[in-house]
């Protein structure tokens, strides 16, 4: 379920994965794992940190709308650099097991598309974050209505 629901929200603002012989490693490793991980990893475990662990557990003066952003941007950052060395990593795995030799010069024919894996990524960590946080913002005293008061 979270394969195909990932893979095609990916390759909706992607395209399909370039070169052709790495489309079945983004498909089955590189895109429910990153997607997950990115859902709950950085959405989710992002939010309760901002929500639970700043404004309830430790009581700091975080709770405005420009420490949620600052907060919304750090996290966007962690979920491109997860996917960019998530993808990285993988792609050239997935070349050196089929023998396939990068020339000096061109590996950024293989880096275009990873790049563009980890900007999509980067947003999709900024949409969850924003997501999580109007599910887990009532469970913090102090920053319940940040970002927006709505829905309280």
């Amino acid at each position: 379920m979270f394969q195909q629901l990932f893979t095609s929200l990916y390759e909706a603002f992607l395209g399909l994965p370039e070169p052709a012989m790495l489309t079945n490693a983004f498909e089955n490793s590189i895109f429910p794992g990153v997607g997950l991980a990115t859902l709950f990893g950085i959405g989710l475990l992002g939010a309760l940190f901002f929500y639970l662990v700043l404004n309830r557990l430790m009581t700091t003066p975080l709770y405005q709308t420009k420490h949620w952003l600052l907060f919304l941007l750090l996290f966007a950052v962690v979920a491109g650099g997860l996917a960019w060395f998530q993808a990285r990593e993988v792609v050239y795995q997935v070349l050196s097991d089929k023998g396939v030799v990068i020339p000096a010069g061109s590996e950024s024919a293989y880096s275009r598309y990873v790049l563009g894996f980890a900007f999509v990524n980067a947003l999709f960590g900024a949409v969850f974050f924003v997501l999580w946080s109007f599910v887990v913002k009532g469970l913090s005293p102090n920053a319940k209505v940040t970002p927006v008061r709505w829905p309280n």
